[in-house]
């Protein structure tokens, strides 16, 4: 029997959810919420879920207390058939959780900046394989709890998979800044200050990876982990139909030519958030910087204009699809913002309609998004990101027929995303994915599918998740359609309590922060110790089961490295600043 909230607690003007897990005996009649000293302040119903797919956690209601509005420290307090049961203590308070939560966030990727023996390195770095130079690529932050690497992208292979990563970062920071100063709330200077000394030093780094063509150095390799530094770290290339990442040699390794495109960056692997990072970056003043604004601006129109023309060199497959356009859109209306150049306004106009393309309708109100010909766009980490690229369009447009298409369309993707995920019984709330099996049928289930074009790679999806809430948090601001943003309010704070510990495991993803925090481990070691303020891959559905559910905290069974759920992972920290940033005010 366990009454599950989240860890650190309640913006007072949020919604308030709690679910009980237990059994189906139980018969949960109601519940009261108290004050820390007993008194109760407000008693309320709760609904009956039952079970969750094949989860086999327990049977479940749910608790809604967002009608209160007071401050302070609370409990909830609940009668069951086998007894009472109470809720850990937890804090509502206005403001303050957003504030804690960034702030950790913040100080995470300080603590993962390259630096020391890997700075060293990073100043004079060669290329893995056959070609030659040397790029002083300084900077960035090390990818993973296991993977001292920097990367703006992986996982090309697979086509419509590629996440966003140490470009959307710096971007993402930027992004937050603008946010926290339009709250108007005086208590976030010192936060804001700090999101624009991280933005741009990954707008440095960013203009450090620039390549010669025109485009971006996609990665650097870590080498191997437990290695010397010295000599082990390259500017890497990936192969356009494999990766080596969970093998010793890329399927594809004897029958592709590795060329200076495998080593550069598509708009789908990078490029295109690059682009966005640094038009942001011009338009913010920040002493101490390597470059100017002009610099910056100047550098992220020369990549829009040669990665525009080029892409197709630079994609696994020669086309471009909704990843490349999506970030195309995002970069097209930062360059818009920081020149107010015409031209970028119009190319916006275009990539949105390319997008609108690829709407598949569910009735009248619902739609989806294919990501290459017929197939459904479900992403692992980014798949917020089409609604927040489409909303920064519509922010910038000055027709209004074509701004409100944008949020239309937007609305359209977001009402397919909550139908799916409440057709079933969901008391956590947590967004379900339509996607292609490998039959070629549509599924929907919880979780990341283990059978896909990047197999063997799979793993929790707290980014995901995170950049759904910033999605329907960005939405809740310019749709008119009030049960809809209803509906996108909860569904926002459901992805964060999730995170903070709403969970059928109860545990906060957010290492040093609630409770039952997992811990990283491979071949039975710790080498790898999670960092304070990072955020894990989280949940999973279950290793030969994917209507079970799974989060490995121990080593035992068949799990000797338990990377897919415990390691932490920089874009789940990013889009979890920008779901923090787009909260109402």
């Amino acid at each position: 029997m366990e009454l599950l909230v989240n860890h650190l607690g309640y913006d007072t003007s949020g919604k308030k959810m709690a679910v009980y897990q237990g059994k189906k005996e139980d018969c949960l009649r109601g519940f009261k919420l108290s004050k820390a000293d007993g008194t109760v302040v407000l008693e309320g119903g709760v609904k009956e879920w039952g079970t969750v797919a094949q989860w086999e956690t327990g049977y479940y209601w749910t608790l809604d207390f967002s009608e209160w509005k007071g401050s302070g420290k609370f409990q909830l307090h609940i009668e069951t058939k086998r007894g009472p049961v109470k809720s850990d203590v937890f804090e509502i308070r206005e403001s303050l959780i957003t504030m804690r939560l960034l702030n950790a966030a913040g100080y995470y990727f300080k603590a993962q900046r390259s630096s020391g023996e890997w700075l060293f390195e990073d100043r004079k770095l060669g290329f893995a394989g056959e070609r030659q130079g040397q790029v002083d690529a300084h900077g960035g932050w090390f990818d993973a709890t296991g993977d001292y690497g920097i990367h703006l992208s992986h996982l090309s292979h697979g086509t419509v998979h590629n996440p966003q990563q140490a470009s959307f970062s710096a971007y993402a920071f930027f992004k937050a800044a603008e946010e926290l100063e339009a709250s108007c709330n005086e208590e976030y200077t010192m936060i804001k200050r700090r999101m624009l000394d991280e933005g741009t030093y990954g707008a440095d780094f960013l203009m450090r990876m620039r390549a010669p063509s025109g485009s971006f150095y996609r990665s650097i390799n870590r080498g191997n982990a437990l290695d010397h530094v010295r000599g082990n770290r390259k500017i890497g290339f990936e192969y356009h139909g494999s990766s080596s990442q969970f093998s010793e040699k890329a399927a594809t390794a004897d029958a592709e030519t590795v060329e200076d495109a495998n080593y550069e960056t598509s708009l789908r692997s990078g490029g295109g958030t690059a682009i966005a990072a640094l038009a942001a970056a011009s338009r913010h003043f920040y002493p101490g910087t390597d470059f100017t604004r002009d610099e910056y601006l100047l550098a992220a129109k020369d990549a829009w204009h040669y990665l525009s023309a080029n892409n197709e060199r630079y994609t696994n497959d020669g086309e471009w699809n909704l990843i490349d356009e999506y970030c195309a859109l995002l970069a097209l209306a930062e360059l818009y913002k920081a020149s107010k150049e015409y031209e970028y306004l119009s190319q916006a106009g275009d990539m949105a309609e390319r997008i609108y393309v690829r709407l598949v309708m569910e009735g009248d109100t619902a739609a989806y998004l294919t990501s290459s010909g017929n197939l459904p766009y479900y992403h692992a980490a980014d798949e917020g990101l089409p609604v927040i690229a489409l909303l920064e369009y519509a922010s910038i447009e000055k027709n209004r027929e074509k701004s409100e298409k944008a949020v239309r369309t937007s609305e359209m993707i977001m009402r397919h995303i909550l139908n799916i995920t409440y057709s079933v019984s969901n008391p956590f709330g947590y967004p379900r994915f339509l996607f292609e099996d490998s039959d070629g049928g549509k599924k929907i289930q919880f979780f990341f599918p283990h059978h896909t074009t990047v197999e063997p790679w799979w793993q929790g999806e707290n980014a995901r998740i995170a950049s759904l809430s910033a999605a329907a948090r960005t939405l809740l601001r310019v749709t008119d359609d009030e049960e809809l943003k209803v509906q996108l309010e909860y569904f926002a704070d459901n992805q964060i309590n999730w995170i903070m510990g709403l969970n059928p495991f109860d545990s906060c993803m957010m290492d040093g922060y609630g409770k039952n925090n997992i811990q990283y481990f491979f071949k039975d070691r710790y080498d790898f110790m999670n960092c304070p303020g990072g955020i894990c891959n989280g949940i999973t559905s279950d290793e030969t089961n994917e209507e079970g559910i799974a989060f490995i905290r121990e080593p035992g069974g068949t799990v000797g490295d338990n990377w897919r759920w415990a390691e932490q992972w920089i874009p789940h920290v990013s889009w979890f600043i920008l779901a923090q940033a787009f909260k109402r005010r």
